[in-house]
């Protein structure tokens, strides 16, 4: 019985600031969303009759609330360092496509699961999706601070 295959879905929601660094359009100036996760991920069921704590998944995507998010090479940091701003560093732009994606890296990584579905929408109309299985992540750094 334990060792069946499950699932579960988790929604969940989190206010932060981010810019495109580098974009030539609108995106490239600080700005803030109130960002939507939709999350689906599967495994085999624990000791316990869990696929994952509800608790550490949604614990990965409250790390990012109420934070500044930005490419860890962008001039930024360092004026937000020094004005003790909540940071949260990647290894590339924050874009809606590479949220989702972090989220999928670190719920496959960090959590007994095989695979997960993310996606991160920006507004209620636009969104973006990622896909990843144990053993084929895509690894996205990240650093907060």
């Amino acid at each position: 019985m334990y060792n069946k295959f499950m699932e579960i879905r988790v929604n969940r929601s989190f206010h932060a600031a981010h810019r495109i660094w580098q974009h030539q359009e609108k995106c490239r100036y600080l700005h803030g969303h109130s960002y939507m996760v939709k999350i689906r991920a599967g495994g085999k069921l624990d000791k316990w009759g869990m696929v994952a704590d509800f608790g550490d998944v949604k614990g990965i995507v409250d790390q990012l609330d109420h934070c500044v998010i930005l490419y860890r090479n962008d001039p930024l940091v360092s004026v937000l360092r020094e004005s003790e701003q909540k940071l949260f560093l990647m290894d590339r732009n924050p874009t809606a496509e590479n949220l989702a994606k972090l989220i999928c890296y670190r719920l496959v990584s960090e959590l007994n699961l095989k695979w997960a579905e993310v996606e991160v929408f920006e507004t209620e109309n636009q969104s973006a999706f990622a896909s990843m299985k144990k053993g084929k992540e895509e690894k996205v750094e990240f650093e907060k601070s």
